[in-house]
């Protein structure tokens, strides 16, 4: 069970030495209390190689309110990039090639830049599709 908080008092600088001492007494063990700007997963880490799927950016200390980051899968720039809280951006994902891992890049205006390697696989469902009906028909299933 948490602890419950109150309103903070004081002046600024008095509040900030509060959460410091917050982070102190554990939270940091959480990684919950470091402003420092990092990118740290993709959410799903793949997709079909067509694109156009909305996938998440997690990290810590997205700049929330401001324009000025980048996304690209590879050599491809993803559409509708949108800092969505201090920790997650959606992008839509650009079409890729079939069963191809690619680097997430994410450049951010004040020229902080995070490579996540091999970050995104883009799948070919068509594969994955006859590969289930192969397995459907050796258990005894027929199709419709």
């Amino acid at each position: 069970m948490g602890v419950p908080m109150s309103r903070p008092t004081g002046s600024p600088r008095a509040q900030r030495a509060g959460v410091a001492l917050l982070c102190w007494l554990g939270a940091a063990a959480l990684g919950a209390c470091s402003n420092d700007l990092k990118v740290t997963e993709i959410e799903p880490p793949n997709g079909t190689y067509s694109g156009g799927e909305e996938v998440v950016i997690k990290g810590n200390g997205f700049p929330q309110g401001r324009g000025g980051v980048s996304v690209r899968f590879g050599r491809r720039e993803a559409q509708n990039v949108v800092v969505d809280s201090p920790s997650s951006i959606k992008v839509t994902t650009p079409a890729g090639d079939k069963n191809v891992a690619v680097d997430v890049s994410v450049v951010f205006d004040d020229g902080k830049a995070f490579v996540l390697k091999s970050g995104f696989q883009y799948i070919d469902t068509t594969q994955q599709r006859q590969t289930m009906d192969k397995a459907f028909n050796a258990m005894g299933g027929t199709k419709k």
